[in-house]
């Protein structure tokens, strides 16, 4: 999408106050790099994204090791916790002085947090401040999990990584962290809200850990490409375009053959499962944006409970680029309110019942 008059056209269904940082992204695939090339430009700005991080002074930030299993490797993550808690006890890397205070007895919520990148890139760091966000508004502690990216671990490796992590949480995560294993959300950015769609799958089909809320902002969810705005929103200065995506997927899927799991890309699913509560974003002018409008209107035709929202004016990851931009700052405050709810409704009432799936309203291909 090169010609004069188109970018001039697609600017102008940009939101004022992002339309700057559209120009401004830099075209990743001017010189048709290969995936690995691509991986390795964005890691080099992570870095320099990551060293410039402020964080807040009332998170505590810590690492921990989820110790491997027979499908994952061990993974890190990264906690985050209000500094007002204290939990019974942990010895990992702090990157606070542990608080003289008393435990707090307490259980808080916990978020598990799928950062995005593409499945080519991003890692726990560059997601701290939404992480922080999230502490700071919701009242919980959140669990950023590193997984295993693309190409050099395909599917299922990192999707495995990030289950592996659910059930840690499930199985030790009162012992650990103190956490309340009733309350227990998923979710994720972009490439992240497809692992967490995907995880709530699995555990909700596979009778896994209980997830209470699952929360999908501008998740990635189907590989095929189908859609009006997979094939009409195709300018490069939006991250996350056409071009970019086929790559994507063809390096993450590499080692599938034959039809793509709906863990893999969860638009696949031929029936959708009662699933926990479902906070869905999109932006406006992102190629994501009928699969993600589709995905829910299946969600909520199975009875699923869910939550849509459409953000006029913006384009993939423009709510994480441009965090002061009005438009962006509504987007996070519409995922902290469902989040909120959500945590703080009684366990018994809320979470997936995965039971008889609706076979009523089932995938097509």
């Amino acid at each position: 999408m090169n010609n004069p008059e188109q970018l001039a056209k697609f600017e102008q269904q940009i939101d004022p106050q992002l339309r700057e940082l559209l120009r401004a992204t830099p075209d990743l695939l001017h010189d048709l790099p290969t995936l690995r090339e691509i991986q390795a430009r964005v890691s080099d700005y992570l870095v320099e994204y990551g060293n410039n991080l402020r964080h807040s002074a009332e998170v505590r930030i810590y690492d921990w090791e989820v110790p491997r299993t027979q499908t994952s490797a061990a993974v890190r993550i990264r906690c985050y916790e209000p500094k007002s808690y204290e939990p019974k006890s942990y010895e990992p890397k702090s990157y606070e002085p542990k608080s003289d205070k008393p435990n707090n007895d307490i259980p808080l919520p916990v978020l598990l947090w799928i950062h995005g990148g593409g499945f080519i890139s991003g890692d726990v760091k560059s997601n701290d401040s939404i992480c922080e966000n999230f502490v700071l508004e919701c009242n919980c502690i959140v669990v950023s999990a590193e997984y295993r990216l693309t190409p050099q671990y395909p599917y299922p490796a990192g999707f495995d990584d990030c289950y592996a992590v659910l059930e840690w949480l499930a199985n030790s995560g009162t012992e650990k962290l103190n956490i309340d294993v009733d309350s227990i959300a998923v979710g994720g950015s972009s490439v992240g809200g497809c692992l967490a769609a995907g995880v709530a799958l699995k555990a909700c089909e596979t009778d896994g850990p209980k997830i209470k809320h699952q929360l999908l902002l501008i998740p990635v969810l189907d590989d095929r490409h189908l859609t009006q705005s997979s094939r009409d929103i195709t300018d490069h200065r939006v991250v996350w375009n056409r071009d970019l995506s086929l790559l994507a997927w063809d390096g993450y899927l590499h080692d599938v053959f034959g039809e793509t799991p709906s863990y893999a890309a969860p638009a696949r699913a031929k029936t959708i499962p009662k699933l926990p509560s479902t906070f869905i974003s999109v932006e406006e002018q992102d190629l994501l944006r009928d699969e993600s409008i589709v995905y829910a209107q299946r969600l909520m035709q199975a009875g699923v409970t869910t939550e849509l929202h459409v953000y006029p004016g913006t384009f993939h990851g423009s709510f994480m680029d441009a965090p002061e931009a009005d438009v962006s700052k509504q987007h996070m405050a519409d995922a902290f309110n469902s989040l909120k709810k959500a945590l703080s409704q009684d366990s018994d009432s809320e979470g997936a019942d995965c039971g008889i799936p609706k076979d009523w309203y089932t995938a097509t291909d």
